[in-house]
């Protein structure tokens, strides 16, 4: 009778390693590893943040990847945080580089959320952009960073007599996060492939959700949302 339970035991045991590494093998998705390069050249002072900054991109590069993947697409493996002292705005993002200004980290030195948004951006690479998207491109950055990294973050609440999608940024975030709770979860996965095959057109949100882009916006603008 034990010699039967151990049997037992031991088949079914073997059982489970099996359909786990069934599972495993059929996952053939795997974070992209990323080297990240730092230029503090221009501010040696800034090498503390710089290093924060730094882990910071290597532990959010594999989600944002995850989160904007599509079929055929391949992330850029690294990242350069350069750190420069004669920039007008906080950041900016050409390809896999990343331009950080000095002054605005002396004066918001928690802003790190600053660095996810651009990173986004590095990872959005969108060849094919027309320009009259670029809300979307700004949109979807902020959501990452609002709705993913800084999610007790509040945002100032819309103004609907000024407002508009097309404000790009934390209003587009706000509304593509509506979207998302309210009719599609996987809205900014299907927006970024689209962008990045250069095939986004509005009438895409009517196939998703069942509602124009404009019929969105007037139930948003009604539903008042906090955040």
């Amino acid at each position: 009778m034990c010699k039967f339970l151990i049997h037992n035991v031991l088949t079914m045991a073997a059982f489970v390693l099996l359909t786990v590494g069934l599972a495993f093998a059929g996952d053939k998705t795997k974070p992209t590893p990323v080297t990240v390069k730092v230029d503090t050249a221009q501010a040696p002072e800034a090498v503390a943040w710089a290093e924060r900054a730094k882990q910071l991109v290597i532990k959010w590069h594999p989600i944002i990847a995850n989160l904007l993947k599509s079929e055929g697409f391949t992330p850029a493996s690294e990242v350069n945080l350069v750190f420069k002292t004669d920039m007008k705005g906080p950041a900016s993002t050409s390809r896999n580089t990343i331009s950080i200004s000095v002054q605005h980290i002396a004066k918001n030195p928690n802003d790190f959320g600053m660095v996810v948004h651009e990173l986004t951006h590095v990872l959005q690479r969108y060849a094919k952009l027309n320009k009259d998207n670029w809300w979307l491109v700004e949109g979807i950055a902020d959501y990452i960073r609002y709705y993913r990294y800084e999610p007790r973050t509040r945002l100032p609440r819309i103004d609907p007599t000024k407002a508009s999608y097309r404000d790009g940024y934390k209003t587009s975030a706000r509304f593509l996060a509506w979207i998302e709770r309210k009719y599609d979860k996987a809205i900014i996965t299907e927006l970024n492939a689209a962008l990045r095959k250069g095939q986004y057109r509005p009438e895409l949100f009517e196939a998703w959700t069942g509602q124009t882009i404009d019929q969105l916006w007037d139930a948003f603008i009604r539903a008042a949302p906090q955040r």
